[in-house]
């Protein structure tokens, strides 16, 4: 495992933008996850998604976190290398396993995503604006001749939060109307 140093990339580039920081802490079984510390002072955490190629909704703002409850919901991802894709649950209690590790707590999704999207958030939209976070894209496997039938692994965002009790989701706070 790579601990660091990891960089801030725009998408569709090559050169990073800000230095982020050292990965801090890293597990791999139940969930496989890693907390990089923001060593940055210039780098400031702000509550939304990436969506830079959208021309009028380059960040969508993150309103809550929420879990995923049947098969069929609409859910995407926002990528390094697929930028924003969309697809649905197809299992609520997926895992993975090789020779050396077992993961579960995983929601399996459909959406089509390569290598460069693991670490990139899983989302529902509430509007064209706003939206839930549900987990971090883990891993994916995909049939290469027909670009379509995709299998991702979602650690959810309540597994994460268990395992790691100090851990807050940063979310926008909205004014009430008076």
């Amino acid at each position: 495992m790579n601990f660091g140093p990891y960089s801030l990339y725009p998408w569709n580039s090559t050169t990073p933008s800000a230095l982020i920081g050292n990965m801090k802490y890293y597990i791999l079984e139940p969930i496989d996850f890693g907390l990089i510390y923001i060593e940055n002072e210039d780098i400031i955490t702000v509550p939304s998604v990436r969506n830079t190629d959208s021309e009028l909704y380059k960040e969508l703002q993150i309103d809550d976190i929420i879990s995923v409850s049947s098969n069929g919901a609409h859910l995407c991802c926002s990528g390094f290398s697929s930028h924003i894709r969309c697809g649905y649950v197809v299992a609520l209690n997926g895992f993975t396993s090789d020779e050396e590790y077992y993961n579960d707590i995983l929601v399996v999704n459909n959406l089509l995503s390569v290598q460069g999207d693991s670490g990139g958030p899983l989302f529902y939209y509430k509007n064209l604006t706003h939206v839930s976070l549900n987990g971090i894209l883990t891993g994916a496997l995909y049939n290469f001749d027909d670009n379509i039938n995709a299998i991702t692994g979602v650690i959810t965002i309540n597994s994460i939060l268990n395992l790691f009790k100090t851990l807050e989701v940063v979310t926008v706070s909205l004014n009430p109307v008076s």
